[in-house]
């Protein structure tokens, strides 16, 4: 089966084609939770700047356009769920402080990215951001580095030795001649 030839606009098509950006979501239920969080979105007043429905070149298939929404505050939902899919909101903030209290006021932390021209600086958010990974410069994961979320992301860390010890079972045995052993003080 061949698909499509992809569109210059949106990169998506068939993910064997060494010219496409993006293939589909891996499961139907995932394009549309995509477009659940999107349609709600626009709903509540955020407005989609690029994006923000299925390709009309792909009849077929899970595919979603990336998309970004902009005039979205951080009480909406799509700003404050993980949606596993191509979509990035862009939330305005005043100072530094208030672009961290932003990132962090969200029940997940499984990963985002820091950007900026100030290496040191962006060393210094990334540090106070409550999130497993944190990518300067780049969006992604090291996954030869243990990997996994904080607060309600993820299920522990895989990768590493961290993620080798996730399936270890750990056992304490204990020999006599310990402090506790008969005639010992404690």
């Amino acid at each position: 089966m061949r698909w499509p030839r992809i569109s210059p606009r949106c990169g998506v098509g068939d993910p064997f084609d060494a010219a496409t950006d993006r293939g589909p979501l891996a499961v139907e239920r995932a394009r549309v939770r995509v477009e659940s969080h999107v349609s709600e979105a626009k709903a509540q007043g955020a407005r989609v700047v690029t994006g923000g429905r299925r390709p009309a070149h792909l009849n077929r298939g899970w595919f979603f356009e990336p998309t970004l929404l902009a005039g979205v505050d951080n009480s909406m939902r799509v700003a404050r769920e993980e949606i596993f899919g191509p979509v990035t909101s862009v939330i305005p903030y005043t100072t530094l402080d208030d672009a961290i209290a932003i990132a962090n006021d969200t029940p997940y932390g499984l990963a985002c990215s820091v950007y900026s021209r100030d290496a040191a600086l962006a060393a210094r958010v990334a540090r106070r951001i409550r999130a497993g990974s944190v990518a300067i410069n780049m969006a992604g994961v090291s996954l030869t580095q243990p990997f996994g979320g904080y607060k309600q992301s993820g299920w522990g860390r895989e990768c590493g030795a961290e993620g080798i010890l996730e399936f270890t079972q750990v056992k304490q045995i204990v020999r006599g001649g310990g402090y506790l052993a008969a005639g010992t003080k404690a």
